[in-house]
């Protein structure tokens, strides 16, 4: 009798965590580009979870939360890499800049990081140190893993080594710095 409660402990546990495991890597809810779930397949796989619970709605709407990439231009935003954005219908969407549709999907994953943070609403200083840590902490997992990202001759690996840098140097004040001196940053608390 004790093995067969231990055999069926067994099964249910495999059964149960196979069905965890592909409900993790479901990513249509978020996104239907290849590009943007295999970034969000990367954010998996340094166990951001964090980063995947508020994408898929544990966040100020409660909805899961949309990502594509867009002309950012067509919203005032050229110069930006990715933005956060209200839908009418109360969600909110993440708009990755279209000229990143070819970065690796690790940059993309920490742009995604970045701007998950943007999910409370707050619209302040605090707020967006939070999402540029999170997008260093992305960052440095995936470096971890993978020296051979640092020497990738692509924008975002620039941006992201460049961030780091900072973030290495100086800690959190020189985010800090970065936040205070960026003039989209200029009027937020």
């Amino acid at each position: 009798m004790k093995r067969l409660l231990i055999s069926l402990g067994i099964i249910f546990t495999l059964i149960f965590g196979v069905q965890n495991t592909f409900a993790a890597l479901d990513y249509s809810k978020i996104s239907t580009n290849a590009k943007i779930t295999q970034a969000l397949g990367e954010l998996y796989k340094i166990n951001r979870r964090d980063v995947l619970a508020i994408l898929y709605g544990q966040n100020a709407t409660r909805k899961p939360i949309r990502i594509m990439f867009r002309d950012l231009s067509m919203f005032g935003y050229k110069d930006c890499e990715a933005l956060t954005a209200k839908t009418k219908s109360g969600g909110l969407v993440i708009y990755i800049s279209s000229e990143h549709r070819g970065a690796s999907p690790e940059c993309i994953a920490c742009l995604i990081a970045h701007e998950s943070q943007h999910h409370t609403y707050t619209n302040s200083k605090a707020e967006e140190l939070r999402a540029w840590i999170s997008e260093t902490q992305a960052w440095s997992e995936f470096v971890k893993r993978d020296r051979t990202l640092l020497s990738r001759n692509e924008p975002l690996v620039k941006r992201e080594n460049y961030i780091a840098k900072l973030r290495t140097r100086g800690g959190i004040a020189e985010v800090k710095k970065l936040i205070a001196a960026n003039p989209v940053y200029a009027q937020l608390n």
